[in-house]
């Protein structure tokens, strides 16, 4: 049974004991823990991942406790700034996504001998944080004594042997890396603040397993932030590591596009995602039992470059309606998608996204376009800083010995003008905007700034557009340009004198 259910700005203030991505191992028999939420922001770019988690934790008594999390690499721990789970709440909201409710490696280091290493131990706001990788699982268990008599705790075997056992689990699947995180609980609800773990895999992943260690019932709520959407493969592998059952509730949202500042704004990770403009906002939730079947982890290649959202029928029940509607910045990387080349394969996406591709145009021409002016090199264009014409300039090119099909490409395109949007990719040193409607003169020069469509070969790593800028109506330069994309970058290889007057 499936049903569209509002994200409530309160996602992360779910009330009872909640246990999810970490197992706590707590050594006092009569010491009762409640954990009142858990909250976990996953950042992902393709080969690096920024785990951030956060807590609220009280005890019918003050008491200790040690939280086990094991990683796929060596993790990085960092206290997190400012308020994370805060930002993403209100982004969630702003956003407006909906659920979709369904009741139901080893990397080549150089080995060792220690048995257990102590990559990093340090006290990191209210955590005393230990990084240990293991190389010696047999001589896990005895090191785990010593390492709990050392802070002077007295825990039984039979907690130290689900520990073991948990960590042989990993073990056997290839992680080496595990985290101790020691807090102190009391009675009063307190929010342990939020650590930040960054470490190195090719995959999306979050240790749910741990969780089997307390049993019972909770909640796992993770925050996507990703270079793609969840897709429904995907999805259902995903739902195969939950348990099945009446009482056992699994939500995945739909997902919103977020710009860098959206993102800094929950973590300041920099230069974290490069270039690409295609990050996406995503919540999956889980509430039953605690006897997950395995991790979350998939690979990133198998997102899909656009979002996700939940279909309904319109009232009439004739077409299709996506809830909540898409942007029109998430439309684009839809038509990015679907529409280049008019691929037959993909006539029915295109249908039932009602996109328009009639006057598509691509990524990469924006690339090319970005190339012309980031950074001097012809004489009467602009660079830096530029301010297009909103339409592409209608240009032919005959009799020039260039690749027929570059040339054909060109041509072809260029028959009539189509209206750009604002899709430059992210550059400092570019400051690309389009004129608005009825707008005269130029913010950043004199005149005006005109571009063609570009003409590609046959495998796109050469290109031909034309270039123009008229300061006056008797005075201006235009350039048919050529470029080539050497190491992921397009580079202008020469350029011929279109018009001068």
């Amino acid at each position: 049974m499936k049903k569209t259910l509002l994200v409530l700005a309160v996602l992360f203030t779910l009330a009872g004991p909640v246990r999810a991505d970490r197992g706590p191992v707590i050594w006092h028999e009569d010491v009762r823990l409640v954990q009142e939420s858990q909250k976990a922001i996953i950042l992902h770019n393709g080969s690096e991942e920024i785990l951030v988690l956060g807590t609220e934790l009280k005890a019918n008594k003050e008491t200790d406790i040690l939280e086990f999390i094991p990683f796929p690499s060596e993790p990085k721990a960092e206290l997190a700034k400012g308020n994370p789970f805060e930002e993403v709440s209100r982004l969630i909201s702003e956003k407006g996504l909906v659920f979709q409710v369904i009741s139901v490696t080893r990397s080549g280091e150089q080995s060792t001998t220690v048995p257990v290493e102590i990559r990093l131990s340090e006290k990191i706001g209210l955590h005393d944080v230990t990084v240990i990788k293991i190389n010696d699982i047999g001589q896990f268990s005895g090191w785990l004594e010593n390492f709990f008599k050392g802070r002077g705790i007295e825990a039984d075997r039979e907690k130290l042997s689900g520990v073991y056992s948990n960590a042989l689990d990993y073990i056997n699947r290839g992680y080496k890396y595990f985290v101790f995180d020691h807090v102190k609980v009391t009675e009063k609800t307190r929010f342990i603040e939020p650590l930040i773990y960054r470490f190195k895999t090719d995959r999306v992943y979050y240790p749910l397993k741990t969780s089997n260690l307390i049993g019972g019932r909770g909640a796992v709520e993770m925050v996507l932030i990703l270079p793609g959407s969840l897709p429904d493969d995907i999805w259902q592998d995903i739902m195969k590591v939950f348990p099945v059952g009446d009482d056992i509730a699994i939500n995945l949202s739909s997902s919103s596009k977020l710009t860098a500042k959206e993102i800094d704004a929950v973590c300041p990770s920099g230069p974290f995602f490069g270039k690409t403009r295609k990050i996406y906002l995503q919540v999956l939730q889980y509430k039953g039992p605690y006897g997950f079947k395995d991790d979350l982890s998939y690979n990133t290649g198998k997102l899909v470059p656009y979002a996700h959202k939940h279909k309904v029928r319109d009232r009439f029940g004739m077409a299709n309606e996506f809830v909540p509607p898409f942007t029109g910045d998430e439309l684009r990387d839809l038509r990015e998608m679907f529409c280049p080349e008019s691929d037959p394969k993909y006539i029915y996406d295109i249908i039932d996204y009602r996109l328009d591709c009639g006057n598509f145009i691509p990524e990469d021409e924006y690339e090319v376009y970005a190339a012309l002016f980031k950074k001097k090199g012809l004489s009467g264009i602009p660079s830096g800083r530029v301010v297009l014409d909103n339409k592409t300039v209608r240009k032919e090119l005959k009799g020039r010995k260039i690749s027929k099909v570059m040339l054909d490409d060109f041509n072809k395109k260029n028959k009539a003008s189509c209206p750009l949007e604002n899709a430059f990719p992210a550059d400092d040193k570019l400051v690309i905007e389009l004129r608005g409607d009825g707008e005269t003169g130029n913010v950043f020069s004199k005149g005006s700034t005109g571009i063609s469509r570009a003409g590609f070969n046959r495998d796109r790593t050469r290109a031909l557009v034309y270039v123009e800028h008229i300061t006056s109506p008797g005075s201006g330069v235009g350039y048919f340009v050529r470029l080539e994309k050497k190491s992921g970058e397009w580079e202008i290889e020469g350029a011929e004198l279109g018009i001068i007057y």
